[in-house]
């Protein structure tokens, strides 16, 4: 800590440097393990200290927060600390943390959320270049995969010109200019418990005419699931709730003015807060609870909603939109029966590496529940949605017939670094969705898809180069999504050594594929197919020699690492700890034990430790 501080007192005995980023961030009872880790994120960044700050505003804490926000401060003379009387939300210390702040961006960070080591350079960087006014940059959250999927595809520094779902996500982590929010008093709306607040003051940013440039290229926040979030408390009242969906209905409508944008927002958080009750939460809470919101949600749909929004909706939306205005409530709670557990899982078929890259072969089908194959039924001409002729009855013809929606699916896949959280397209597949006739005038839904991995490019910070990455594949339809990680009947582990990376392919607890890398989880050695009798033993060199055969190998490699030793039949004998390297060349992969001085003979277990992972299992050998 004291390096830090040194560090940071240095910086500002030069010249004073304008300050680039003001970091805020309200707390209220924090827990101290999730500041640390906010702290630490902070002190990684790659930015000098001295061209940001850190303003903490702590809401009247009942704990000991602001002594220990007090205590950071100390060894941190660019971190500033306050505390008003408690507000009740995160809005008013903002507001007043922007007041305080004189960066030239402002980052809104929670107090339990941490960033990536060069968040600060690459969104300032990339803000200046492009003179934006927002920089949304990719946002990472603990739990899923499709977090952002569409939003961070590319980097986009003109991303205002999509409209206002460029600020998808709206969360406030993003980097505002302070400039532009001062000067049309754009704040988080006070009070109490404002649900969706950052929603409004994201909405109000675009409203002003916003610069926004998207960075997508490289995680900047890491949103922390913790469950202790204050919005989910207003799903205990219901009148609450609806009162607060309403609210920023008619924000929405009273404020937004070019009707592109209004659509937008209008059918985006109609099919997400509203029709997204009317699906599996039908079949999760009690009579009582499901009626009043249905009431509810026709009301606002009837008062609130045009009816043409419908058609921005794919068609199961736009049967739970007709279904909703119909007040057919059993219909609904039967629909969400059908739908219950539709899926499209993805097997590994293959994969191998070659040369630099590791390439899958995996296949799909939709299903219910990953075990009954879903069907869709030939009628005539049309390709339609099987469903009981009394719901298919209540609807006009178009909402279940699937023609003109067998031409729209896509099947792509995914990487994510387990420690990281970062998930990322991998682009080049190539992939193929057919409708496939299995009996009589019935029709099932299958896939296939080919694609290559090349790590380096999902590797950004040095804690990428040394973790375990998941795989998945994200499978769209018929108004069905499906993001799930590729899973693997049969045991299947293959080694690689590429360019002094270790490199193993597994199938993991869950029964899915991963792929260690750095052997983080797993021996390198001990995966690669180490057979005694072809063990090598020079004691005039001092040299043992294994080599590894079942391993790819592409370019050279040298790690270096350790062994033990240990006397076999000596139980309280203290292990030898002698070096060993890993050595890949002329597409072969050796492990080398450097005995040294030691003058060994005997009969010894050995137990190697490339890269920090030591073997589970030990080789005898003889000196």
């Amino acid at each position: 800590m004291r390096n830090l501080k040194d560090r940071v007192l240095n910086s500002l005995k030069g010249n004073k440097k304008d300050i680039k980023i003001s970091v805020v961030v309200p707390t209220y009872n924090t827990e101290l393990e999730g500041l640390k880790n906010l702290m630490a994120s902070i002190d990684k960044q790659t930015m000098n200290p001295d061209e940001y700050e850190l303003v903490f505003v702590d809401d009247g804490s009942t704990t000991d927060t602001y002594e220990r926000l007090q205590e950071f401060a100390e060894t941190r003379p660019n971190m500033t600390v306050k505390q008003i009387e408690n507000s009740g939300w995160g809005s008013r210390p903002r507001n007043i943390a922007t007041k305080m702040a004189k960066g030239e961006y402002i980052l809104y960070l929670d107090h339990d959320d941490t960033v990536f080591p060069e968040t600060f350079e690459r969104v300032y960087n990339f803000g200046k270049e492009n003179n934006l006014d927002v920089v949304s940059g990719k946002e990472v959250r603990t739990n899923g995969w499709s977090w952002g999927w569409k939003q961070f595809s590319e980097n986009n520094p003109h991303a205002e010109e999509m409209g206002i779902e460029c600020l998808l996500p709206m969360t406030p982590h993003k980097f505002y200019k302070r400039e532009f929010l001062l000067e049309n008093d754009i704040t988080f709306d006070d009070g109490a418990r404002v649900l969706w607040e950052d929603v409004y003051f994201n909405s109000k940013a675009f409203i002003h005419g916003a610069k926004v440039g998207i960075l997508a290229d490289y995680p900047t926040y890491y949103w922390i699931a913790t469950g202790a979030n204050n919005s989910s408390s207003f799903g205990r009242d219901p009148h609450e709730k609806w009162n607060q969906i309403n609210k920023l209905f008619n924000f929405f409508k009273d404020n937004i003015k070019e009707q592109r944008d209004l659509d937008f927002m209008l059918t985006h958080w109609y099919r997400s807060r509203v029709l997204g009750i009317l699906g599996q939460w039908l079949l999760k809470n009690n009579n009582e609870r499901i009626d009043i919101e249905f009431n509810y949600a026709k009301k606002l749909a009837e008062e609130l909603i045009p009816a043409y929004i419908s058609e921005n909706l794919d068609k199961n939306n736009q049967v739970k939109d007709y279904l909703l205005r119909q007040g057919d409530l059993d219909s609904l709670k039967k629909l969400a029966q059908i739908d219950a557990g539709i899926t499209a899982l993805s097997y590994v078929e293959d994969a191998y590496f070659k040369e630099d890259k590791l390439f899958f072969k995996t296949s799909t089908k939709m299903t219910y529940e990953d075990k009954e194959d879903f069907f869709i039924e030939k009628i005539a001409d049309r390709m339609e949605r099987i469903l009981p002729e009394e719901i298919k009855a209540k609807l006009p013809k178009e909402f279940f017939d699937y023609s003109d929606d067998l031409a729209e699916f896509t099947y792509e896949p995914s990487i994510k670094g387990r420690n990281s959280r970062a998930t990322w397209k991998i682009d080049g597949s190539t992939s193929n969705v057919e409708v496939v006739n299995k009996k009589a005038n019935l029709y099932k839904i299958e896939g296939e898809m080919s694609f290559s991995v090349q790590i380096n490019d999902y590797i950004l910070d040095a804690a990428d180069k040394k973790q375990p990455w998941d795989i998945a594949t994200r499978f769209t339809g018929l108004g069905y999504t499906s993001h799930r990680a590729l899973t693997i009947g049969k045991i299947l582990i293959k080694t690689a050594l590429i360019n002094n990376k270790t490199m193993i392919v597994y199938k993991n607890a869950s029964g899915l594929i991963s792929l260690d890398v750095g052997s983080s989880v797993r021996s390198i050695v001990e995966d690669s197919g180490v057979k005694r009798e072809q063990i090598l033993i020079d004691k005039t060199s001092g040299k043992v020699t294994i080599p590894l055969n079942e391993i790819h190998v592409f370019g050279e490699s040298l790690i270096e690492g350790n062994a033990e030793l240990k006397p076999v039949g000596i139980s309280d004998a203290n292990p030898i700890n002698v070096k060993a390297k890993l050595i890949g060349e002329a597409n072969k992969a050796r492990v080398e034990v450097l005995l040294g001085d030691e003058k060994l003979s005997g009969e010894y277990h050995l137990v190697t430790n490339i890269q920090g992972k030591k073997d589970k299992q030990q080789i005898k050998i003889t000196l």
